[in-house]
């Protein structure tokens, strides 16, 4: 298994938790991270220690990857694995898929999580047809996609679906308010910027000052600042001090830890979401949302030459048309944040709008367990029976 980033991790994790109870005897090995390691994966490789944003904040750590490569290859050819299961990560596992396929002729190679052709360099999909056994898909759009390649493909569910439930409100308001220590009473936004250092360090800023701006107009709203983890804890720590935006009741910002995310998303009044996962956790909430990125501008405008949608924002994606604020690159700016705010807040009427059409795209997403049908599809493919 080749796994990159720590989202694809947790759903990777309970893939294997079914290989293993399907087949007690199957031995898995690869790049991932803990929760992989902990569900019994030999990691020869951690995805901790190359989360990066940017494609020239990657570029220094080339040589790692072509270690990485290297590694995973000589392994392959002493081990002899059934299947090669590659995990979203599309500027590392696309080239090698076609290095393993190159290689090993006959190794079946699956890919799960697809990584976005659809939306940026669709001549991907002619190295991907050349190389990939089966596709794996999470989105019921993509599976049409790879089949009118040739390309074996099947949507095997959602994985924010496996338990659809919990994006429901199962704490009321005032539970979860009383919690973060907050006034019920009082308008809410929850802000989600990102879980990587660069994304820390380049959203931070324009949130502070948007924040601000906000707080002088609207004194009552309450801001609430979701850290991903104590790393980046520490980072935002260190970016509010050189904005001297201190947390607490004067400010009107409060920082929570990523364990209350569920409880917050169904009970805040708008949330400012980073480009990411966390926008389609809010669509599931159906929770009124501002999408906004800011990146390096050399990624950015490479982005800007091979995309082939107009859209990043998953729900604007699964609309198919503009239904939530993304505020990219130029337009990411504290002014836009305010605006776009203030005629959410200001208007209920916009926000509940919003919430209508959001809740209809839960329903796109299906239902089912990903990870055990994503399990059968690879078990078939190697050739174990199951019970």
């Amino acid at each position: 298994m080749v796994v990159g980033d720590m989202s694809a991790d947790k759903h990777v994790a309970k893939l294997v938790g079914h290989l293993k109870e399907l087949q007690p005897d199957l031995h898995v090995f690869g790049v991932g991270g803990p929760e992989m390691e902990k569900a019994g994966v030999e990691l020869l490789f951690n995805c901790q220690d190359f989360a990066a944003v940017g494609i020239f904040r990657l570029i220094h750590k080339v040589p790692m990857f072509a270690n990485i490569r290297k590694v995973i290859l000589d392994e392959i050819e002493k081990r002899k694995p059934g299947c090669a299961l590659l995990v979203d990560f599309g500027g590392f596992n696309i080239g090698f898929s076609s290095a393993v396929r190159n290689r090993f002729a006959k190794l079946p190679i699956v890919y799960f999580i697809s990584p976005q052709v659809w939306g940026s360099r669709p001549w991907r999909l002619i190295e991907l047809a050349r190389n990939v056994s089966k596709m794996l898909v999470i989105f019921p759009f993509e599976q049409a996609i790879y089949e009118r390649k040739g390309i074996p493909a099947r949507f095997v569910g959602h994985p924010l679906m496996l338990n659809p439930d919990i994006w429901d409100q199962q704490h009321s308001r005032q539970e979860v308010m009383k919690e973060l220590g907050l006034d019920p009473e009082k308008p809410l936004v929850a802000i989600f910027p990102g879980s990587r250092r660069q994304e820390i360090v380049d959203h931070m800023p324009v949130v502070a000052q948007a924040l601000r701006w906000v707080k002088r107009i609207r004194p009552e709203i309450q801001f609430v600042l979701a850290q991903s983890n104590e790393k980046i804890a520490g980072l935002i720590a260190e970016q509010l001090e050189k904005e001297k935006l201190k947390p607490g009741h004067e400010t009107g910002l409060h920082l929570v830890s990523s364990e209350v995310n569920y409880r917050l998303l169904p009970v805040a009044d708008l949330v400012w979401a980073k480009s990411g996962t966390t926008t389609l956790e809010t669509t599931l909430c159906a929770t009124p949302m501002i999408i906004f990125y800011r990146g390096d501008w050399l990624s950015f405008f490479l982005v800007l030459c091979f995309k082939t949608v107009k859209r990043v924002g998953w729900p604007n994606l699964l609309a198919g048309r503009d239904l939530v604020p993304e505020l990219i690159q130029l337009d990411c700016r504290a002014e836009k944040l305010v605006k776009y705010t203030l005629d959410l807040m200001d208007v209920p009427a916009l926000r509940q709008e919003m919430t209508r059409e959001l809740r209809t795209l839960r329903d796109q997403l299906g239902q089912g367990d990903f990870a055990k049908n994503a399990a059968l599809e690879i078990l078939e493919i190697i050739g174990c029976r199951t019970a």
